[in-house]
């Protein structure tokens, strides 16, 4: 096993949880399409990938969802929208981390 620093100024981990309406995921409250979007800006503005805009597949907490993990931050965000992404791109996705 190898061991290196992580390799990402910042990573942004988007739920995009699907329980298929067992119960209460981020997918329902359109996770993926969040991710999708914070993903394309990081790229157009040429940060992806030193800042990493991820999916999880869950954080635990799909009933506040959409939820979204920023580090080294530490910052947690839930029941985020679509309409809150570019908020979100401009604290976290202007170039300067």
């Amino acid at each position: 096993m190898k061991t290196e620093k992580v390799p990402y100024e910042m990573q942004i981990f988007v739920c995009t949880n699907d329980r298929q309406g067992q119960s209460a995921s981020c997918a329902d409250n359109q996770g993926e399409v969040v991710f999708k979007e914070l993903r394309r800006i990081a790229k157009e503005r040429g940060l992806h990938p030193r800042i990493r805009v991820a999916q999880a597949k869950c954080l635990g907490q799909c009933n506040l969802g959409v939820n979204i993990m920023v580090y080294p931050q530490g910052d947690w965000y839930s029941g985020v929208r679509l309409e809150n992404v570019e908020d979100l791109a401009g604290k976290y996705l202007s170039g300067n981390p």
